[in-house]
This record gives structure tokens, C-alpha cells and sequence, in this order.
């Protein structure tokens, strides 16, 4: 009845297992927003405006040919990778970034189980490095490099040139925007990747170690970005992808991986003696982002307030 509609007649173009694969993205998008916000659920709906675009593809319908993907009511697409052909498709979903075209096709893979050490790694993560462990492996933050710095610049130049030559009310805006916009594309694909690329690296580092546990502190990234002054740098880091990434490893290899109670005082607690920070003794003062060294009132031991924390994670019990 809808797609008889003049204003959905779009709908007919479509196959007819996307928007009931949208419908049910809704759904879970729903149930999770109940969890999120006290006051019902919050919806925001996609955009034709909005630069990532995709939509969903019928797995049972996909064929994977020799660098080729048939996909349903589209047809035969080449990509540049060869996908694997003797496995069944999970989830595959079809996205433009405004530059490329980028398929996402899930496998799944049996693993074989490798003897893990005793070790238990704790990992504090910061803006100074990507991350500490209770090891002593320090990971460097890839936005300090001049590489990343310079394309930054580059990015900012490329966004006011788009500004500048965007007409407001104008549909079909000028070749001189779109050269500006497919720039600032480019420059903001290649910033994705050279981060994504070193968290997927030092994550693989650390799951290399093979440890029998991981602990993180279960960090608020919302809370975090609440932060006027250092949200930019925390979204930088893309701290939400780095766990995701770690946990994923972490569940491949067989590596338990455990989230400290968010509570829980990592940086302010001695890892020799068990005390806590007192600021009213000691004499770095009040407890703040600024202290990145101490030294404990009671034992006089010296610690590195990144390295403290993670001393502290490893130890950690429920």
C-alpha cells in the first residue's frame, strides 16, 4: 500500500529486504536507546544530507564470484579484494563515504585455542599514550606525529575552502565546492585510516603477549567528550574503537577480558602499599589531571600516575 503512494514511490526501486532490514535496526536501535536516556528513548533519523550512506544486502542473495559481488536488484560489483567464496555471508551491509564504495561481509572463523601465560595486563588509557600496561608497554599517541598533525592542517584548509564557496538555497552548488568537498574527503578517509591502522597494531601487540586476562577500567566515553576542553583529543583517540578492537582479539585468542568497576580509584592508589591519596597530606595538592607524578605519604614510593593505574587494574578482583 505504501509504494502505490506518490511519495514512496522510490520503494518499488529498492529490493524488499532493505527496509525490512531497517525496520529491524530501528528496533534494536530502540531498545538500546531505552537503556541510554532516563526519559524514553531519543530517535535521529538518517539523511540524504548525511556524508555515510549505506544500506543493507540480502545474504542469501549474494553470490561472491573472482573479485566480483552479485548483489540483489543491483547486480554484479568488482571489488578490490578477494572475498572469501567457501563460506556462508553474515550481515552484509553496502556503504558510500562519500568517496568510496565499501562492502561489510561477516565470516565466521573456528579458532584454534594457544596456551596463554599467567599473567594478568592491566591497561590504563589516556591522551599522553594510546595506552599503559602494568608490563611496562607504552603505546605512543598517533595524533602527536607530524604526519597526522600536517593533515589536520590540510583537513581545516579544505573545510574552509568548502565554506567559503558553499551558496546558501542553491541546489547544484559549484565545481569549485565539489573539488573542495571531494578534498576534504580524501583527507578525512585518510586520517580515519591511519588511526584505525594503529589501534588494530598496538591492540595486536598486546593480544601477542598472550596473557590469561586483559583488564580495562570501563571508561564513560560519553562523559569523557562532556569535557570542553579535552573532548576533541578524546575523540581523537577513538577510545570506543580501541575496545572494541581489543575485545574482539581478546575473544579470538581466548584471553578473558575484564572491565574494572568504573569506581574503581586506579590512579589514586599506591600500588605498594595500598594507600590511598590523601590531599590533604600530600604535597602535590588536590587530585587533578594535572598530577602525572606522586610520591605516596606513607611507603615514599614514587609513581607515574599512568603506570600506577595500570599496576592497579592488574590486580584488580570483583
Amino acid at each position: 500500500k505504501i509504494k502505490k503512494r506518490k511519495k514512496y514511490e522510490w520503494l518499488k526501486d529498492i529490493n524488499a529486504q532493505v527496509p525490512k532490514q531497517a525496520s529491524k535496526d530501528f528496533d534494536t536501535a530502540r531498545k538500546h536507546s531505552f537503556k541510554k536516556y532516563k526519559n524514553g528513548y531519543h530517535t535521529s533519523y538518517k539523511s540524504k544530507k548525511d556524508v555515510i550512506q549505506g544500506f543493507y544486502a540480502n545474504y542469501e542473495r549474494l553470490i561472491i564470484g573472482k573479485k566480483v559481488v552479485h548483489i540483489q536488484s543491483i547486480g554484479e560489483v568488482k571489488t578490490s579484494q578477494q572475498l572469501p567464496r567457501n563460506k556462508k555471508p553474515s550481515n552484509p551491509r553496502v556503504t558510500f563515504d562519500g568517496r568510496h564504495w565499501w562492502i561489510s561481509v561477516g565470516f565466521q572463523e573456528d579458532f584454534e585455542s594457544q596456551e596463554l601465560t599467567n599473567e594478568s595486563i592491566g591497561v590504563d588509557v589516556g591522551l599522553k599514550e594510546l595506552f599503559v600496561t602494568s608490563n611496562g608497554m607504552k603505546e605512543r599517541n598517533i595524533n602527536k606525529d607530524a604526519k597526522v598533525k600536517k593533515l589536520l592542517k590540510r583537513k581545516k584548509s579544505a573545510q574552509r575552502d568548502m565554506s567559503r564557496r558553499f551558496k546558501k538555497g542553491v541546489k547544484i552548488q559549484s565545481a569549485g565546492y565539489e573539488k573542495a568537498k571531494v578534498e576534504h574527503l580524501r583527507l578525512s578517509r585518510k586520517i580515519t585510516n591511519i588511526r584505525n591502522n594503529h589501534i588494530h597494531q598496538a591492540t595486536a601487540k598486546l593480544v601477542k603477549t598472550k596473557p590469561m586476562r586483559i583488564v580495562v577500567e570501563d571508561v564513560s566515553i560519553s562523559n569523557l567528550l562532556k569535557n570542553k576542553k579535552l573532548s576533541k583529543a578524546f575523540s581523537f583517540q577513538k577510545l570506543n574503537f580501541f575496545f572494541q578492537c581489543l575485545s574482539y582479539k581478546c575473544e579470538k585468542h581466548g584471553i578473558a577480558y575484564v572491565k574494572a568497576d568504573k569506581w574503581f580509584a586506579s590512579s589514586k592508589i599506591c600500588s605498594c602499599c595500598g594507600v590511598k591519596y590523601d590531599h590533604s597530606v600530600q604535597p602535590e595538592g588536590q587530585w587533578s589531571l594535572k598530577i602525572r607524578e606522586w610520591c605516596c605519604a606513607s611507603c615514599n614510593s614514587h609513581h607515574d600516575r599512568d603506570v600506577n593505574a595500570a599496576i592497579n587494574l592488574s590486580r584488580w578482583v570483583k
